[in-house]
């Protein structure tokens, strides 16, 4: 486990067990389907897991709490064979955990700012098939845990997780694909398009937070203050699953920076201060069907934010969205910062054009 250079500081244990179970489907060559041939016949389902974080240890008088998550997982395997299947797996959902930060009771456990949180994870899997309908599988997983800035603090938890496991399959299965569908591939909007989409969300400043507690305040810590964004996205889309393309968004946060840089620095930033900015960047979309996954990185070309910002120069979006037929597209992004700082969670609604 590690976080930041921080976890050496505060736990002094740092393994737990895990267990849980999923449910899933697998798409198949004679499905017909040209996107699931695309991406060599994933399997999608979704998951329920227990983690014995609560077993950690701390070197104080803190604590973590046992989490629960739910989450929706897709595989997409790399190589194949009649009895053996290896490839990368795709997880994302919620968790809850008892325990939280809290300024008086429990202030050392600054991973978790809030009880219920989002989970990210990618990673390797490999299964052998040991009879029709039973499988052996082992992964590897690396999963992050945040809750997107919604409360800080929010140093999140980034694990390495070994898993065995077994499977169960309805039917009798084969790893193996042979003939592939001939389907021919689905009609779509090639060429250049546009994105134009609204985003809401809310951002708690750890920065905020510190300055608080250094203040002696123990209650109303770093409130949840909201934000709303709007943007463009210019994409040429050359191919059923790949478009590329250009990104402008414009964002309004409330803050209290000017009030932070007092209490942490003493003075104020001469530059002044906004609650607006302004970012480009470059975004790629990924599609299977009406689904698109989206990664966007980018540079902010106008941000006030004072001596004690916590926006970094550079910031980066994931997210996923469903698309209408008729343009429309409902969709979730995380927006983070310098790589590593989740700073919100934008739920959006856009149109394409």
């Amino acid at each position: 486990m590690d976080a930041h250079g921080l976890y050496e500081n505060l736990l002094s244990s740092y393994d737990y067990w895990t267990a849980g179970a999923t449910v899933g489907l697998q798409t198949r060559p004679e499905d017909g389907d040209w996107f699931a041939r695309a991406f060599n016949y994933p399997s999608f389902g979704l998951g329920l897991d227990y983690a014995r974080m609560g077993s950690l240890q701390f070197k104080g008088n803190s604590r973590l709490g046992d989490l629960a998550d739910l989450y929706g997982w897709a595989h997409f395997d790399l190589l194949r064979t009649r009895r053996f299947r290896v490839g990368p797996t795709l997880k994302l959902g919620l968790t809850w955990s008892p325990e939280a930060f809290d300024a008086v009771s429990n202030p050392e456990n600054k991973f978790f700012g809030a009880h219920l949180f989002a989970l990210m994870a990618a990673g390797l899997r490999a299964e052998w098939l040991l009879a029709p309908q039973w499988t052996a599988e082992l992964s590897v997983d690396g999963i992050h845990h945040s809750n997107g800035m919604t409360k800080a603090p929010n140093w999140g938890i980034n694990e390495l997780a070994l898993g065995l496991g077994v499977r169960y399959y309805l039917a009798p299965t084969t790893f193996h694909v042979g003939p592939r569908s001939a389907a021919p591939a689905p009609e779509y909007r090639k060429g250049l398009h546009w994105n134009v989409f609204a985003a809401a969300g809310v951002h708690s400043c750890p920065v905020e937070l510190d300055a608080q507690l250094a203040n002696g305040q123990t209650s109303g810590l770093a409130p949840a203050r909201p934000r709303a964004v709007v943007g463009a996205e210019m994409l040429w889309r050359y191919s059923p699953v790949f478009a590329t393309g250009v990104l402008l968004d414009a964002g309004y946060t409330e803050n209290r920076y000017r009030e932070t840089d007092l209490m942490l620095e003493g003075r104020e930033d001469p530059r002044g201060y906004s609650p607006w900015h302004v970012g480009i960047g470059l975004t790629q979309e990924v599609w299977y069907r009406q689904v698109s996954i989206h990664l966007a990185v980018g540079l902010y070309a106008f941000h006030k934010t004072g001596l004690t910002e916590d926006i970094g120069r550079s910031f980066q979006k994931l997210g996923i969205r469903y698309h209408f037929r008729k343009g429309l597209f409902l969709g979730l992004d995380m927006r983070a910062h310098m790589l590593d700082r989740s700073y919100a969670l934008e739920w959006a609604i856009g149109y394409s054009l």
